[in-house]
């Protein structure tokens, strides 16, 4: 996490979920915007980014308005419509001119409570590290980004429990023939463009043999192979606008 506030806030956040009833934990509860931290360029740009949490069982949705907005114009900056169960960090972000001040607040109405993000924005406290740079910084060309709007980036895909190698290199699993693998993949986005939706895709890139899918279209699917030799798999997840995709190589014995 980016800064101390952030740690107390999600510190207190997480106690009062572990004390919670769980049917208190599920229904109508409010939801929390939150502000991740920035980021200034060398040209001085800033960029900054917004999360949020949803204690809601079920995904709610807020609509554009006095309910989801941005307490400075314009108020509709973009920002997310639908709110998925957890935390999500970096679902907006913004590029600001070096004159940008802060005072940028997020405030959302949901089940009877009205929050708000943080006022003070550019304290030395709030700088991302480097780590969360980069993270804030996929996919966004500083220079030619639109400004003060919610960026659309490509979805995260991720296969969870996996990383890469030292060099970059896919990470690698071994199964049998005939044997069904699971492979638990991840996809994630921040909602834009606005009315689309996200489109996932199972493909074999290479291998010796044939791979059933359980859900091709799914992040988490089964996957059997008719012939033993070493595949290589993509999980594909597409916006409308941007894809992006990861890969991992099975090794059938």
């Amino acid at each position: 996490m980016s800064t101390r506030r952030f740690f107390v806030f999600l510190s207190l956040i997480g106690t009062w979920l572990a004390t919670a009833s769980p049917a208190v934990a599920q229904l109508n509860q409010a939801i929390y915007p939150v502000y991740d931290g920035f980021h200034q360029t060398e040209e001085g740009i800033y960029v900054i980014s917004y999360a949020y949490f949803s204690h809601n069982y079920d995904v709610v949705t807020v609509p554009l308005g006095t309910d989801n907005t941005f307490e400075l114009e314009p108020s509709d900056r973009l920002q997310p419509t639908t709110f998925r169960p957890g935390h999500h960090r970096f679902q907006c972000v913004m590029v600001m001119e070096p004159d940008f001040t802060g005072g940028l607040q997020w405030a959302l109405s949901y089940a009877g409570t009205t929050t708000l993000t943080s006022e003070d924005m550019l304290q030395y406290n709030w700088e991302l590290d480097a780590g969360t740079q980069r993270r804030v910084l996929r996919d966004i060309d500083v220079t030619s980004a639109p400004r003060g709007v919610c960026l659309n980036r490509s979805p995260l895909v991720r296969i969870l429990g996996l990383r890469n190698g030292p060099d970059g290199e896919p990470p690698e699993l071994t199964t049998t023939s005939r044997a069904e693998l699971k492979l638990f993949g991840s996809v994630r986005d921040e909602g834009l463009p606005r009315g689309s939706s996200v489109t996932t895709e199972w493909r074999v890139l290479s291998g010796p043999g044939n791979a059933t899918f359980s859900a091709t279209d799914e992040p988490r699917s089964l996957v059997t192979f008719d012939t033993a030799g070493t595949y290589e798999l993509e999980l594909w997840a597409s916006d409308s606008a941007l894809d992006t995709s990861t890969t991992v190589v099975v090794h059938v014995e």
